[in-house]
């Protein structure tokens, strides 16, 4: 009695722990990498080890969203490859395919993390026409520089340091916008500017010239101004030198004898 038991038991051992599930790694993408926007397709491998056919249903889901099911019917010993058409965001998400039987009991279900690649952002191109606007030099390495020597003296300048920085950047602005004006009119040959209504054809080529050279000189100062004030390396001595030029005379002048 006791060894018909045990040849039941062997004979019975496969169709228990033999079943339909997942093959190892059965979960891929149709695509690697994936970016944000892209239509891609969930693979799941499925097989049938068990003595019997198995029918039920495949479910995946991202996360606790559900992405789809699909219907599954496998002879005994026998495999299906089952794909779900899929368009994800940006980030991680872990897929969970579970696979149900007839009576919508989960027999197995198997998990993989995909991560999405975010959609790439569009460099921006300004027009031509339209000048980029100089990047104005932070004075933050001289004022480490000052801090390296005297701690005192740079905690005093760092205030001024920072009001000069910021109308550095509004007279960069304002010469930004004069170097646009400038080359617009030298593109029209120094003509625009005249008063209204005035014929440009019927004025002699001197005046065009005169004009024409004038905005040319104004924009090559305009250049240079713009080089002195966005370069903290250059401004910032040039604007001792003059403090103590401006001291100088002002101490000449008290000392000049009165008649």
């Amino acid at each position: 009695m006791k060894k018909l038991l045990f040849l039941s038991a062997l004979f019975l051992l496969p169709s228990l722990v033999f079943a339909a599930g997942f093959a190892k790694q059965s979960l891929f993408l149709s695509k690697s990498p994936v970016t944000e926007g892209d239509a891609v397709q969930i693979y799941a491998v499925l097989s049938n080890d068990a003595g019997a056919a198995f029918a039920g249903t495949l479910v995946v889901s991202d996360g606790s969203a559900q992405i789809g099911t699909r219907p599954i019917s496998m002879a005994a010993g026998g495999a299906q490859t089952v794909s779900l058409p899929w368009k994800p965001l940006a980030g991680s998400h872990t897929i969970k395919a579970a696979l149900e039987d007839s009576g919508g009991v989960t027999v197995e279900q198997e998990t993989e993390v995909f991560v999405i690649n975010p959609k790439p952002v569009p460099a921006t191109t300004a027009p031509a026409s339209v000048s980029q606007p100089a990047a104005v030099e932070s004075s933050a390495q001289i004022q480490q520089d000052i801090s390296g020597i005297s701690p005192q003296a740079a905690s005093l300048s760092q205030p001024i340091f920072s009001t000069v920085d910021s109308l550095r950047g509004s007279m960069s602005k304002l010469i930004d916008s004069q170097l646009g004006v400038a080359k617009n009119n030298l593109a029209n040959h120094g003509l625009t500017g005249l008063v209204e209504g005035t014929s440009t054809s019927a004025l002699p080529n001197t005046m065009g010239d005169f004009w024409f050279v004038l905005w040319t000189l104004y924009l090559y100062a305009l250049t240079i101004l713009q080089f002195l004030i966005s370069n903290a390396g250059v401004f910032y001595p040039l604007l001792v030198i003059v403090f103590f030029y401006l001291l100088y005379r002002t101490y000449r002048w008290a000392r000049r004898p009165s008649y």
